[in-house]
């Protein structure tokens, strides 16, 4: 059933109204036309004056009707015809003073701040004018009473020009209510597209490790097993099942990954690669052909949540985790693209707070460079830094950090070096 409480009712006519300004003019004018006919003082319309007088009343009904859509112009005419009036009439009407009274309200509430100083001092002087040059018989001739009655005029022009004032300041406030509300909307929809944004690079950095990682150990293998299928059939199965084995891994993390973008679906709850998982990622990229030295300096901190006590150094967050094992990832993926099965040394330093990654491996030609912080492309690659070395520059400069890649000529040797800090908690 429909709502017809009076709040509603109310509710509605106000939203019609501020909807449909020219007819709710119209019809206070219509109304304000009626009454100054009904009040005429002369009986009947038979003589030139009472037409003169309703032409006049007419005329100011139609600017008081066009107030609000035309307002400098419809307060112009109204002036010039209640001059005439003043001119014409031996006496003040209906239409008079509720034309003055209307217009003081709306020089107020419609016109630009010089025109209202305008329009309230022009309405003050025709209020003393009319008033003054009212024949005897229609005020007494005494200074008082005339000085008393153009001091009322002045007191009613006054409080409707304060209630104009009123009116306009409280439209200018609900504007501004209106603006801020617009701008706070404005905002959340570029929240939420940053946001987006922010998740679609962070799925795009992911992608492109999981890739990197996969399809490199993938192509190894598959070299690795199509020469060793005629002098070994062995060595071929076991990098046939190496392959197998990385292709569902790296399926599975992509499955993982993408399903934050389906609507609807669970997501796995599966933890993210971190710290505790660089043995497992060695050991398969030593089966791809990789001869790779781990060493630690160091006591490594406990994962997220398993601080003891005060003392205790600051534990790993996983997302300091993370980054730590995608640096060694993407740097041993570089590795076995770009100069095959050679030694690999990776080195991590643990210190309060931080911990350095550092990894080398020979390249398979001299490049004429020293390390650097700024990412760049490996050697005969083309000239633009990798998306991998971006990827990784990316992820450790959000936690703060530092990371350097480039060859070493002195010795043949290409050095990633990363600074992941973390915070105290």
């Amino acid at each position: 059933m429909a709502d017809l409480s009076a709040r509603t009712l109310l509710d509605r006519a106000t939203l019609w109204a501020r909807g449909h300004v020219l007819a709710v003019d119209t019809c206070w004018a219509l109304l304000w036309f009626v009454l100054s006919a009904v009040s005429h003082p002369v009986s009947g319309f038979r003589t030139a004056e009472s037409w003169t007088y309703l032409a006049l009343t007419a005329a100011c009904c139609t600017a008081l009707a066009l107030r609000r859509t035309s307002p400098l112009p419809a307060l112009a005419a109204l002036a010039v015809l209640l001059s005439l009036q003043i001119l014409w009439l031996d006496h003040l009407t209906a239409i008079t003073g509720i034309s003055a009274l209307v217009a003081a309200y709306t020089a107020q509430s419609e016109l630009s701040r010089a025109w209202r100083a305008v329009g309230f001092g022009l309405l003050l002087a025709g209020a003393a004018w009319a008033v003054l040059s009212m024949p005897p018989e229609e005020l007494s001739a005494d200074l008082e009473p005339r000085l008393n009655s153009v001091l009322s005029a002045w007191t009613a022009i006054a409080l409707f020009s304060l209630l104009g004032t009123f009116r306009r300041r409280s439209r200018e406030e609900f504007a501004r209510v209106v603006e801020h509300a617009r701008l706070l909307e404005t905002q959340r929809a570029q929240e939420v597209r940053l946001a987006a944004l922010d998740e679609r690079t962070r799925i795009a950095r992911e992608m492109h490790d999981i890739l990197a990682h996969s399809l490199n150990v993938i192509i190894a293998q598959a070299d690795g097993g199509r020469y060793a299928a005629r002098a070994d059939p062995g060595r071929a199965v076991t990098a046939l099942a190496t392959v197998s084995q990385v292709g569902r891994e790296s399926a599975a993390e992509l499955h993982q990954l993408l399903g934050v973008l389906r609507d609807g679906e669970g997501r796995s709850a599966a933890p993210a690669p971190g710290v505790g998982d660089l043995p497992g990622l060695v050991e398969e990229y030593r089966r791809a052909g990789l001869r790779i030295r781990l060493v630690q300096h160091g006591t490594p901190p406990a994962p997220g949540g398993g601080r003891t006590g005060p003392e205790a150094p600051p534990a790993l967050p996983a997302t300091a985790s993370l980054t730590v094992y995608r640096v060694v990832q993407e740097s041993l993926a570089n590795a076995l693209k770009h100069a095959g099965p050679v030694d690999v040394r990776i080195g991590l330093t643990w210190s309060p707070g931080r911990v350095e990654v550092a990894v080398a491996n020979p390249v398979r030609e001299a490049v004429a460079a020293a390390p650097t912080a700024a990412v760049r492309g490996r050697p005969g690659r083309g000239g633009g830094p990798g998306h991998g070395l971006v990827g990784m520059c990316e992820r450790v400069g959000l936690h703060g950090g530092a990371l350097e890649a480039g060859a070493d000529d002195a010795t043949g040797t290409w050095r990633v070096r990363a600074v992941v800090p973390w915070e105290r908690t």
